[in-house]
Parts: structure tokens; sequence; C-alpha cells
């Protein structure tokens, strides 16, 4: 890939933090894994399994009562998240974007001590995330969805679990 990262932002719902906004660690895609030898084989191999919990951090320059205040929300009244990249080619020039959009919960408020009039911030962990799509020039990377099931699942830009979605009926009936 060619492109760089030339900028970011982060919203809360409808809360647009690209004034305040200091860092932002995205979630790791990580995959649970499970050794399997056959039997009578000498050689054994790891086997991708479940999809470990997401979660996010965002640091901000400031404190602000509106965001603290979405922190202790519960499952069910989920929170979202939208973080917005700019990509630029090294090698063309052209502007490519890249939109995260998550529902979660803030789990956590972090505030940097306190010193004089200096400068400090506040970090946020994004976690419980039980939707996540990550969309880069209009083509899904990743999508990961607690409540649709493995048939909505992409990665590559492949629904990859959709034949075990659909062997398994998962998405047929009324979901209990």
């Amino acid at each position: 890939m060619d492109s760089i990262v030339r900028g970011g932002n982060w919203y809360f719902g409808v809360l647009n933090a690209w004034r305040v906004l200091d860092e932002v660690t995205l979630p790791e895609i990580t995959f649970n894994t499970d050794d399997f030898t056959p039997g009578g084989h000498v050689m054994g191999v790891s086997w991708m399994e479940d999809l470990q919990p997401l979660k996010a951090t965002i640091k901000m320059r400031s404190d602000d009562p509106r965001i603290r205040a979405l922190c202790g929300r519960q499952p069910g009244d989920y929170i979202d998240a939208t973080y917005y990249e700019n990509l630029r080619s090294f090698r063309t020039g052209e502007n490519k974007g890249r939109v995260i959009t998550m529902k979660g919960l803030i789990t956590s408020i972090k505030a940097d001590a306190r010193k004089g009039v200096k400068a400090s911030g506040t970090e946020y962990e994004f976690s419980s995330i039980v939707r996540y799509e990550d969309v880069v020039d209009g083509v899904v990377v990743h999508r990961f969805d607690q409540f649709v099931g493995p048939g909505a699942t992409v990665v590559g830009g492949a629904a990859i679990f959709a034949e075990m979605a659909a062997n398994l009926a998962i998405g047929g009936g009324t979901a209990l």
C-alpha cells in the first residue's frame, strides 16, 4: 500500500472531537487460535478461531463533560463512534478516505496528571464493541457484527462465513 496517514478525526455520536483530538489507538484485529496435530502426524498447525474483543483508546486535550457523561452506559445503550482518516499516496499524491464505524461503550476514563496551567488531556477506552466496520476508499476491508452474526462478517471484501450462516440458517426465523 502506498498511502500514508495525513490526518484523522473522531466522533462520539454527533460530538466532533477534531479540535481536541490528540491520539487514537485503533482496535487490534487479533484472532485466537487452536493448536491441532492430526493423529499419526508430526506437524501441527494453529487454526484461527474467534476474534478477540475489540477496543480503542482515544486521547483528547480536553475533559468535556458531554463525553465523560457517556461512560457508564450499559449494554443496549451503545454509543456510535466514527473514525475518519485521510490517506495520501506518496507515489501519485491521490487522496483516499478511510472510515471506521463502531458501536460500543466507553468503559474507562483516565485523566492525565494536572500540573499548574500546563495543558493535560484525558484518555477514554472505547470497548464492548459489538459492531466494527472498516472501509477504505469505498471498499469494506473488515466488518464484524455481534448481533447480525457470521453471515455479515467481511474480511478482505469477502463474506467468509456466508455459507456457514446459510447452512446453519442463522439469518432466518425469529432470532431469540
